[in-house]
């Protein structure tokens, strides 16, 4: 009985090990390798940093006008809730 359950676990931790061995390859081989040399999300990224960039220093010039503005909107906005 000890040695059939000997064999069992042997075969069960041979199994294991195979497929973790096989997922790591797979991995690191289809995976990694297509992440590395594919550049299709590298442009998307940079035109979004672009863009962020291009918001925030639009902000920083017009930020006094941008304040005044927001200011008014809430203004009308709490004299049209008020009436």
């Amino acid at each position: 009985m000890r040695e059939n359950l000997e064999k069992m676990y042997w075969a069960w931790e041979t199994n294991v090990t195979e497929k973790l061995e096989d997922w790591c390859y797979n991995w690191k081989y289809n995976f990694a390798e297509k992440f590395v040399k594919d550049e299709e999300g590298d442009t998307n990224m940079v035109s979004m940093i672009v863009l962020i960039v291009i918001v925030i220093a639009v902000a920083a010039i017009f930020k006094d006008r941008l304040g005044q503005v927001v200011e008014a909107a809430f203004d009308k906005l709490t004299d049209f809730i008020g009436q």
